[in-house]
C-alpha cells in the first residue's frame, strides 16, 4: 500500500518508444507535486493529484485519487483505509450500481409470488405499465416530476381512472420501499407525489323491476348463476368456484372461501336449494358451473358475457358484481338486517373486528336469507322454482 503523485498532463507523463509496448517510458518529468523550473511550459497548476493504492480485504487492488489534498493528508487517509480493511470494511465507498426500474421490478415481482393470485396479477399488470413508460430510468433518477408525467401519460393514452392511477403509484411506492430496505436507494420519490382525490360514487343496485325481469327472462345456467349470486352475495369467482361438496343440502348451507380465504357459511334459501337440486340431476363432475380452473381470463369472459346479457335485456350499467351489491343493499337498507350479520355472509373486511361474533349467528343469517327470499320473490309474480336446462 502506498501513496503516489499521479500526473495527468501529457508533457509530464512522457511516452513509450514507438512500437515498444513494454519498453521504458521516455520523456516526462520527475515530479513530487511541487511547481518548479523543471515543469514544461503551459502546464496548468496543479497538474496532478495524490493517489492511494491499496488492496481491499477481498484481494482487489484499488487506486483512489484525492484532488485538493496534500501528501500529508493523503497519508492520513491511507492510515484510515488500513484500519477499515483490518475491520473488513471497504476502504472507501464505491459507487453503487443502481438498477433500472424495469430490472428491479422483476426482482420485486419475484418477492410477491407468495401473495394471492388476484393480488399478484394486479401488481403484475400495474408493473407492466410502469415498465412500458418509465422502465428505462434507473431507480435513483426517478423523480416526482417523472412520476407526475407518467400519470398524465397513462390517463391520456390508456384512459385509466384516477383510482387506478393511485393504485399504480402505491405499487411504485412499495417498490421503492423494498429497494430502500435492500440498500439500493436512499429515498422514495413517491413521497412527493400527491394522491389524486377520487369522488365516491354510489354502488349501482338492481331495483325490483329489474330483479323481476331477470327472473322472468333468464334461463338455464345463466339464471341459476344470477340467482346464486343474488341469494348468497358471492362474487363471480366464488360462484364459478362452487363445487357440489360446498353445498350441504341437508343442513341448508352453502360454503365459500373465495378471495378472502375465510370460510363463509351462508344459509340456502328454499328457492335456491330447490333450484340447485333440480340442476344437479343433469350435472356432471364435481363443480357446479365451471370445470376449468378459475383464472382471470375465465372470470373475465364470464363477466363480459353477463354484462352483455344484462344490456340485451335493457338493464343498463349492471355487471355481475352488481348482484352482490344488491344482496347487501336489500338486507341492510330495505330489510334492516344488522351489518354484522351481513358481513358474516359477504366477508367484507371493513367489519373484520366483528367477524368472531358472526360465527355463532347462523340463526340470524337464516332469518336474513328467508326475509331476502320473500322480498325477491315478491318482486316477480311469475317467479318459478324450476330452472330450465
Amino acid at each position: 500500500m502506498a501513496i503516489r503523485w499521479r500526473k495527468y498532463h501529457p508533457a509530464c507523463k512522457g511516452k513509450r518508444q514507438a512500437g515498444d509496448r513494454y519498453g521504458k517510458v521516455v520523456g516526462g518529468v520527475d515530479c513530487e507535486g511541487r511547481r518548479g523550473k523543471h515543469c514544461p511550459e503551459g502546464v496548468p497548476s496543479p497538474c496532478g493529484v495524490w493517489a492511494i493504492d491499496y488492496r481491499e480485504f477481498d484481494g482487489r487492488w484499488v487506486s483512489k485519487v484525492f484532488p485538493g489534498v496534500n501528501k500529508t493528508q493523503a497519508g492520513e487517509l491511507l492510515e484510515e483505509i488500513k484500519s477499515n480493511i483490518r475491520r473488513q470494511i471497504f476502504g472507501l465507498p464505491t459507487k453503487r450500481k443502481i438498477p433500472t426500474l424495469g430490472e428491479y421490478a422483476l426482482t420485486y415481482l419475484e418477492l410477491c409470488r407468495c401473495e394471492k393470485e388476484t393480488t399478484f396479477t394486479m401488481k403484475r399488470s400495474c408493473i407492466n405499465a410502469l415498465i412500458r413508460h418509465i422502465g428505462d430510468y434507473s431507480l435513483d433518477k426517478i423523480t416526482p416530476f417523472i412520476i407526475e408525467k407518467y400519470r398524465l401519460t397513462r390517463k391520456e393514452n390508456d384512459g385509466i381512472k384516477d383510482s387506478s392511477s393511485n393504485v399504480d403509484i402505491a405499487i411504485l411506492s412499495h417498490i421503492f420501499t423494498t429497494a430502500i430496505k435492500a440498500g439500493i436507494v436512499d429515498k422514495n420519490p413517491c413521497k412527493g407525489v400527491r394522491k389524486l382525490k377520487v369522488t365516491e360514487t354510489k354502488d349501482r343496485i338492481l331495483n325490483q323491476a329489474e330483479i323481476s325481469l331477470l327472473m322472468d327472462r333468464l334461463q338455464g345456467r345463466d339464471k341459476l348463476m344470477v340467482m346464486t349470486a343474488l341469494f348468497t352475495g358471492l362474487r363471480l369467482g366464488g360462484v364459478l368456484s362452487l363445487s357440489w361438496q360446498d353445498i350441504d343440502f341437508n343442513n341448508g348451507i352453502i360454503s365459500s372461501n373465495h378471495k378472502t380465504s375465510k370460510l363463509l357459511s351462508i344459509p340456502l334459501s328454499d328457492y335456491l336449494k330447490n333450484a340447485l337440486k333440480g340442476y344437479r340431476k343433469d350435472s356432471k363432475g364435481d363443480r357446479v358451473f365451471e370445470s376449468r380452473p378459475i383464472t382471470k381470463t375465465v372470470a373475465s369472459d364470464y363477466s363480459e358475457h353477463f354484462s352483455a346479457l344484462f344490456k340485451s335485456l335493457g338493464i343498463q350499467g349492471v355487471t355481475f358484481h352488481t348482484l352482490r351489491h344488491t344482496f347487501s343493499s336489500i338486507l341492510q337498507g330495505e330489510l334492516g338486517i344488522g351489518a354484522v350479520v351481513v358481513q358474516g355472509m359477504t366477508g367484507h373486511s371493513s367489519l373484520g373486528m366483528l367477524q368472531k361474533y358472526s360465527h355463532s349467528g347462523l340463526d340470524n343469517k337464516r332469518n336474513a336469507i328467508q326475509a331476502l327470499e320473500g322480498h325477491i320473490l315478491n318482486t316477480s309474480t311469475k317467479a318459478s322454482f324450476a330452472i330450465a336446462q
